[in-house]
């Protein structure tokens, strides 16, 4: 069993799974909680997933202020050609940014809080 076929669980059944490996309070935990128990047990390394997304936008506000201006030149393009799949890439894309811009914008008001 992967993490990604954890996360694609329901909570009850992710409850039931943890009842079967005799993971005890399942009745009280979120869905997080059951994916975190359960990934324990496991064996399966819930952390890497997540490093590999962070590493895929990092960077600093500029750069990624650099690369948002140029998607939405792209996503500009996009929309005049009528390119449907590149078009609602693209605007992930400027998404996924954007909420990389604001993480670091909340981790630089705690640092300086």
């Amino acid at each position: 069993m992967t993490l990604q076929e954890l996360q694609k669980m329901t909570v009850v059944k992710l409850r039931q799974e943890a009842m079967q490996h005799g993971i005890s309070g399942v009745s009280g935990m979120s869905k997080a909680e059951l994916i975190e128990a359960l990934a324990e047990f496991l064996g399966i390394d819930a952390t890497t997933p997540s490093r590999a997304a962070q590493a895929k936008i990092s960077g600093d506000k500029s750069v990624l202020k650099r690369e948002i201006r140029s998607l939405k030149a792209t996503r500009d393009a996009a929309l005049k050609a009528g390119d449907a799949s590149n078009l609602s890439r693209t605007r992930l894309d400027i998404k996924r940014r954007k909420r990389a811009l604001r993480r670091l914008a909340e981790e630089a008001q705690v640092a300086t809080a």
